[in-house]
């Protein structure tokens, strides 16, 4: 994501906007360059600063609540499940996740360790929400999704905050920025924050003991070397100790344990940005970044590295068109180490990604129609050639409506996990009648190179009004045709007696059996009876229709699936807030029939209070009640290794004050 230099104004304070002028704010993660947003041909939702502190969110997964199409499941105190429309899981492996331009997806095991990633809240100017496939700008991987986490520049935050926060779950978390200046073209900000949470519930009501921690310290430095050029630097740096509940295999009784295990993460980044601007309607960019994690739990212990550079330019041509492109380079290094759960082979490995991608917006009719086009060309190590394009329209058929079409095609590369040679040992079966007088282990291996990336072709349909000054709709229709889905098989068994005791070792592999449709409805309503009253409605409905072509057999049992959020904001006076945030999440797309069974999530409701006050100017005070509907309930069950947590009802207390 090429953000703007310093040259350009500091982001509005879009708590003061009407309904009109949101609309017209500003998104660039759709294409790449700014437009407004109901002028963009694509399902967009943006979660702006306002938006985060007012739903009492004190993570990143939780504030993603607020976008249509967006699932977002806690697994347990520290994990999360976020995906959109459909495949939700651990590592959700069709969503590509950003911050300020910098990929958090990790190739490792395809998805994102959302427990560590994200800057404090405080710092994030908007997250700009995607839905549907993005991989014509973004790359492979931005399947179903793009979640791009825009932070604030350092102009928008001079001067301090301390932030306090502490409840019966959010055991204490403390914040400290400071913003300043270097010389009159320079400015920069410094943060640090530690999160000491406590753990969740067990079903039956117990401790599950998965309480964490995390301290998180970073910079960014913005400076304006001319009136044509912008630079950023900026870098993060962060260590995590977690204790997570596993349920692992065993070859003796009862066959299976239940571990709860410390994790320990650590990792950091280091980014750089450079913009020339020249013109109002050309500029040039080039970004460039390394980081790396380092992750040791029972599952895997593994660390990498990556290097990411891209070019971008874009420009206007015979006033009609605006035409975009860039070129990228992305290096890859690995290092596993086996447990007694997994092994991966090679052990360490390093892998380059190139890419090229071009997009054109030609106006046929000034204010009118208006057609996008565009094609990413991508060579991977694992499967060469890629091709992603997408075409699209924009209608508006009067000023306040906005008509828009697209198709598209994306794939999702494989994991290291997936393509080479691996092995996880799933689950044990004791010995019956059935399986016969030994243990059986179930465990997946990988292809090797015989896999296929995931492939999508995509349409979508959209409509935008501004129905009255007070009043927007936006509503979008999706049909997602999928080919080449990973499905397991199960291969010939074979007896295991080079340990004791022995065993059977019945193998699964994966391979590209699986196809089939998703198809829904998106909607969001954002409407403001009064000044001082602002009402947000977002509904998503997704129906799924999968199968395993050489069986011709469901992967998944669940038919549709249904989420509702809304939010009420009311400040009866300047210095007063009051928030009410009401949820459901219907039939879950976790019921699928896995190696660990059939694990089915109930429907629920969700009911969260905050209530606020500034004494001063520079002083809120917040309390904020989540979950206040039951004691605790059921979210989300893991993939594998499937230990059930429920997510309590919660209290906590805020203190944020500005110097």
């Amino acid at each position: 994501m090429f953000t703007a230099g310093l040259a350009d104004a500091a982001t509005p304070d879009l708590t003061q906007f009407s309904i009109e002028d949101l609309m017209k704010v500003k998104v660039i993660s759709a294409a790449k360059i700014e437009q407004s947003l109901q002028d963009t041909a694509a399902a967009v939702f943006v979660i702006t600063a306002d938006d985060i502190r007012r739903s009492g969110a004190t993570s990143v997964p939780e504030a993603l609540r607020l976008a249509p199409g967006v699932e977002a499941a806690r697994i347990d105190a520290s994990r999360w499940s976020v995906t959109i429309r459909g495949f939700n899981g651990r590592f959700a492996n069709k969503l590509l996740v950003l911050v300020d331009g910098r990929s958090v997806y990790t190739p490792l095991f395809s998805g994102v360790h959302w427990e560590v990633q994200g800057p404090p809240l405080d710092d994030i100017a908007r997250i700009e929400v995607i839905r549907g496939p993005g991989g014509t700008l973004w790359g492979a991987n931005a399947v179903n999704g793009v979640i791009n986490i825009i932070t604030k520049r350092p102009e928008e935050t001079q001067g301090g905050l301390v932030s306090l926060t502490a409840g019966d779950e959010e055991r204490a978390i403390a914040g400290l920025r400071y913003g300043g200046t270097l010389g009159d073209r320079a400015r920069y900000r410094l943060y640090g924050q530690f999160a000491d949470r406590d753990g969740l519930v067990t079903p039956d009501g117990r401790d599950a003991g998965d309480n964490w921690r995390i301290g998180k310290g970073g910079f960014r430095l913005d400076w304006a070397s001319s009136d044509r050029d912008a630079f950023t630097v900026q870098g993060e740096l962060y260590q995590a100790k977690f204790k997570q509940n596993f349920a692992t295999f065993s070859l003796t009784p009862p066959y299976g344990n239940h571990l709860l295990s410390s994790v320990d993460a650590d990792g950091g980044s280091l980014q750089a940005h450079w913009e020339r601007r020249y013109s109002a309607t050309s500029k040039m960019a080039l970004q460039l970044y390394y980081q790396y994690e380092d992750r040791k739990d029972p599952l895997y212990a593994a660390d990498l590295e990556t290097f990411d550079l891209d070019f971008q330019h874009s420009f206007a041509l015979g006033g009609r068109q605006e035409i975009v492109w860039g070129l990228g380079y992305r290096r890859n290094r690995d290092q596993f180490t086996g447990t007694a759960v997994s092994s991966v082979d090679p052990r360490s490995l390093t892998t380059e990604l190139f890419s090229a991608f071009a997009q054109d917006q030609i106006e046929l009719i000034p204010g009118r129609l208006r057609l996008i086009g565009g094609v990413k060309l991508e060579h991977n190590d694992f499967s060469g050639w890629e091709w992603q394009p997408s075409a699209r329209a924009l209608w508006t058929p009067h000023p306040d409506h906005r008509v828009w079409l697209a198709a598209s095609r994306a794939v999702r590369t494989l994991s290291r996990g997936e393509q080479d040679a691996s092995r996880i040992n799933l689950f044990t079966l004791p010995p019956s009648p059935f399986t016969g007088p030994l243990p059986t282990v179930v465990a997946l291996t990988g292809a090797g190179q015989s896999l296929e990336p995931e492939e999508l072709t995509a349409y979508e349909l959209g409509y935008r009004v501004q129905l009255t000054e007070q009043l927007s709709m936006d509503a979008t229709l999706f049909q997602h045709n999928y080919d080449q889905l990973l499905v397991g098989g199960i291969l010939a068994p074979s007896l295991q007696t080079e340990v004791s005791p022995p065993y059977v070792l019945v193998p699964v592999s994966l391979s590209n059996g699986g196809s089939g449709a998703k198809s829904g409805f998106e909607l969001a309503v954002d409407w403001r009876p009064s000044e001082r009253w602002r009402l947000r409605l977002a509904y998503s409905y997704l129906d799924s229709d999968l199968s395993d072509k050489r069986a011709d057999a469901p992967i998944y049992t669940d038919g549709n699936h249904q989420l509702i959020s809304l939010f009420s904001s009311w400040s009866p006076r300047d210095d007063v807030d009051i928030d009410l945030w009401w949820r459901y999440v219907g039939g879950n797309e976790t019921n699928r029939v896995s190696f660990t069974g059939a694990n089915k999530i109930e429907p629920y409701s969700s009911v969260d209070l905050r209530l606020a006050w500034r004494p001063r100017r520079d002083v809120e005070l917040s309390l904020v009640g989540t979950n206040l509907l039951d004691d605790h309930h059921l979210e989300f069950v893991q993939e594998a290794f499937a230990f059930p947590v429920e997510v309590e009802r919660s209290l906590y207390g805020q203190m944020k004050w500005t110097f």
